[in-house]
Formats: C-alpha cells, sequence, structure tokens
C-alpha cells in the first residue's frame, strides 16, 4: 500500500499522542506524514467568506498545527511532514484528505480546535467511513519508554472477510515491528444460554471448533504472512470484547476487522471495536477489506 500516514490533530493530549504514533509508523514505513486539521464545523453558515473571522481562524489552525508539528516531531526525524487546514468538520477532513493514504490516525478523544469538538466522535466516525486502515492511538510508543521492549501485536479472527484482512495487515505490521503476532478467537459468545453450565464433553466439542474456525483462517492467508513470522494462537473462552481487551495488556497493538461474524459477532462500531476504542490500554487499528 502506497501513500501517506494521516494524522488529525486539534491540539490536544490525545492527538498529540496520535501524531507521535504517526511519526514512528511513518519512519518503520519510510513514507510521509501529513497532519490535519478540520475546521468546517467552527465556520458553519460563513459560505464563501473568508474575511474577518474566517481568515483569523484559518490562521490560528494552521499556527496551532506548525506548533504541535514541531513540538511533536522526534528530534532528528527524517519523515517528509506536510500539513494541511481544511475546511471541512473533522471527520469529512480526514477522509477527504485521505483519499490516498495509506492509513488514519486520531486521538481516542481530543478537545477538537476552538468548539471543542470530541474527536471522540470524530475517530468514530472515521473508523465506520474509512475504506482505509484507521487506528486509534493511546498510550506510549514502546521506544518512548526507557528499558521497555516492542511486545507483540494482537488480532482477533473469526474467519469473515474483514477479519482475515485484519489478520493479513496485523501479520505485515508485526513483521515491520519485528515482533510476534498473537492471534485471537474467542467462543464463549457461540454458546446457547440453555448450556451456560454444559458437559465437559459440550465444552471440548466447542473449544475444538473454535481451534477449527482459528486454524482456518489463518491457512486462507497463509500464502500472504511474512515469512518466519512469529505466530501464536490463541481461542479463548471468553467474549470477544474482553478476549481482545486481555490481549490489548499484553499487546502494543490490537487489530480487528470492521465486521465479522461467528465469535466475533455484531463486530461493528458500537459493538466489540467500539468497546476496543474505548477501553482498550493500547492503540486499535481496524481494518476493512478493500
Amino acid at each position: 500500500m502506497t501513500g501517506d500516514i494521516v494524522v488529525g490533530v486539534d491540539g490536544s493530549p490525545g492527538s498529540r499522542t496520535a501524531l507521535a504514533w504517526g511519526f514512528a509508523e511513518a519512519a518503520r514505513r519510510r513514507c510521509g506524514l501529513c497532519a490535519v486539521v478540520g475546521i468546517g464545523s467552527a465556520i458553519a453558515g460563513s459560505g464563501d467568506d473568508r474575511g474577518g473571522a474566517g481568515n483569523s481562524l484559518f490562521e490560528q489552525a494552521a499556527h496551532m498545527l506548525r506548533e504541535t508539528v514541531t513540538e511533536t516531531a522526534p528530534p532528528g526525524t527524517t519523515v517528509r511532514v506536510t500539513e494541511e487546514v481544511v475546511d471541512q468538520p473533522g471527520a469529512d477532513a480526514l477522509l477527504t484528505v485521505a483519499h490516498s493514504a495509506r492509513m488514519i490516525v486520531v486521538g481516542a478523544r481530543g478537545r477538537g480546535l476552538l468548539h471543542r469538538l470530541r474527536v471522540g466522535s470524530v475517530s468514530a466516525s472515521v473508523a465506520v467511513h474509512s475504506p482505509i486502515p484507521v487506528v486509534i492511538a493511546r498510550g506510549e510508543e514502546p521506544g518512548a519508554v526507557p528499558g521497555r521492549r516492542p511486545r507483540r501485536v494482537a488480532v482477533g479472527v473469526d474467519g469473515s472477510p474483514n477479519s482475515l484482512a485484519a489478520l493479513e495487515w496485523a501479520a505485515a505490521e508485526a513483521d515491520q515491528r519485528e515482533v510476534g503476532l498473537l492471534v485471537v478467537h474467542a467462543w464463549l459468545a457461540a454458546i446457547p444460554l440453555p448450556f451456560a453450565e454444559a458437559p465437559g464433553e459440550l465444552t471440548q466439542a466447542l473449544e475444538e471448533q473454535a481451534t477449527t474456525v482459528l486454524d482456518d483462517a489463518v491457512a486462507q492467508v497463509r500464502a500472504d504472512l511474512p515469512a518466519g513470522l512469529d505466530l501464536q494462537r490463541r481461542v479463548v473462552p471468553n467474549s470477544p470484547t474482553q478476549a481482545l481487551l486481555a490481549a490489548g495488556r499484553e499487546c502494543d497493538l490490537v487489530v480487528v476487522g470492521a465486521r465479522g461474524h461467528g465469535g466475533f459477532a455484531e463486530l461493528l462500531l458500537g459493538s466489540v471495536s467500539h468497546q476496543c476504542m474505548l477501553h482498550c490500554p493500547v492503540p486499535v487499528a481496524i481494518i476493512r477489506r478493500q
């Protein structure tokens, strides 16, 4: 995949985290970074008039963007950076600029520019509508913490097309980071309520079925996985959300498909992926098959 990494910036701590994550990712991928702020909703109703308050707002946005990029850029970075102030609301601005990008990175929550727009709503909207990977950044890059070594990438799979795309993307990401990949499938949600206290034989059968789903998912993308990748599989008797949140406590990145079925039923924003966006302690990447 070609193109720059697009990062939403509003001056908040959350967007600074997203920008720092974007810089690190751009350095790994040897690509450019485009920092974007959308201000359309702050001047709604102004039409084509860019005089007075309009110009002032653009100038303030440009100054904030330039200052945030300068303060966040790692010392000595060679990442090529562009900055764009877009006369559109936050999510629309990011989706417009990112039409040829390789991914969009947003903070878990921000304050918006001048009008207190919560980036939490922007990140959810971008994740729902973006055809390219979206990363909700939080926490710190491993290199920013002295003595902390990079940890694995985790991905949730259920055999659906989007989860297979997530598996491929997560594998490539793990390979670039030179870390292992943890592939997770949760199966507790598939147990009918009447069998909440099922005999051991039924529980074993369900676990074996879940293992088959996970193995089949890996087999379907095996030819596209990086050679030498350290891949570990985990079948978890838990809800999909809890399985991924647990994985997030031991990994540096959690990857999910935009929609799934089976063990990851109703994998939509507002469900598993949304809960991961809200509660995962590390960045979450949401992938949609293109």
